[in-house]
């Protein structure tokens, strides 16, 4: 078996985890990899801003008085702590709906905090508390800016989720109609494309090569200015990962084993996904390529230490194994 992520217990290599990695550059073009860069795979949340990209581009933001933290909540999978309810709560009342619009369902917060208060307080889930609720209420401030009708938003035929699907087939330079639409865990269209599409559409986040430029660039500053909003306060990946290095590093997570990162400092992006789904192996994997490509600092590594090698713990807290990445990249 070719090495990538393996998981020990003891003396043993109990698991082993497949996967692959695709890094490009501004321009697009694959400059190192690991595995397949033809994997066929949705990003899931990970692709969030580019989702938000229309949004941006609708004129919401000015049109309801919405701020950068607010755009940062769009591109979040939060934990559900009351500053992330409160900024979404803030985007349904200046467009004048309520959680009731919202197509995503309803889950038990990440933040098992911020569930344990709500049971103490007596207080009832809903969609506000579903980690896409952010994102969701974006899609219903470009409903309300541009007219379109807010009780269809999640279907395909929408024009939000058309205007979605066109932007990632321009940055990508995947066309429409090789791109396979599926139905997230939140409801709405999500997509699938080669590993190696997925890099180049978040590379075009880099530099001024897109139409879309001005929404990419203002749509990075807000998640590095507002990790904590993209992911939660503490024991989330990307959001540590952002802090750690001051938000020179975009990234966003997404299920089933899919990262994206955006280093304009570097000018490069780089997808990883992980083959069996299991995210366990994320943080290891990352933070190898970044440290193979010289793409972080001693010092940034350092303040990232618990997820270099993450500790494998039983029931008593106590360490009974690693989780170790073991992969070169190759360049092209």
């Amino acid at each position: 078996m070719k090495p990538f992520v393996r998981v020990t217990r003891g003396p043993v290599d109990e698991s082993w985890h497949a996967g692959a990695i695709a890094v490009a550059n501004a321009e697009g073009e694959i400059v190192a990899h690991y595995g397949d860069l033809d994997f066929f795979t949705f990003a899931r949340s990970s692709c969030k801003p580019i989702q938000a990209i229309p949004v941006v581009e609708s004129g919401a933001l000015e049109t309801f008085g919405l701020d950068d933290s607010h755009l940062a909540l769009m591109c979040a999978s939060h934990s559900s702590e009351p500053m992330h309810v409160e900024k979404a709560s803030q985007i349904l009342q200046s467009i004048g709906l309520g959680p009731e619009h919202l197509v995503c369902g309803v889950h038990v917060p990440h933040s098992r905090d911020a569930y344990e208060e709500m049971v103490r307080r007596g207080e009832a889930l809903s969609a506000i508390h579903n980690n896409c609720s952010g994102k969701h209420a974006g899609m219903l401030a470009y409903c309300r800016a541009t007219g379109a009708d807010p009780s269809t938003y999640a279907e395909p035929n929408h024009p939000l989720q058309q205007a979605i699907l066109r932007t990632l087939s321009e940055i990508s330079g995947v066309p429409t109609e090789d791109v396979r639409i599926g139905v997230d865990g939140c409801g709405v269209p999500v997509h699938a494309m080669p590993l190696r599409a997925w890099a180049r559409a978040f590379a075009s986040f880099i530099g001024a090569r897109s139409t879309h430029a001005a929404a990419m660039q203002r749509i990075l500053a807000a998640m590095g200015r507002h990790p904590e909003l993209v992911g939660g306060s503490r024991d989330r990946f990307d959001t540590d990962l952002m802090r750690a290095t001051n938000g020179r590093i975009v990234a966003k997570g997404g299920a089933e084993g899919f990262l994206a990162l955006i280093d304009s400092a570097s000018g490069m992006a780089m997808v990883v996904k992980i083959l069996d789904g299991n995210a366990r192996a994320i943080p290891p994997v990352t933070l190898k390529a970044l440290n193979d490509l010289g793409a972080i600092s001693e010092a940034e590594r350092d303040a990232l230490k618990p997820y270099v090698e993450p500790a494998v713990l039983n029931t008593q807290g106590r360490e009974v194994g690693r989780i170790i990445a073991e992969f070169s990249l190759s360049e092209r």
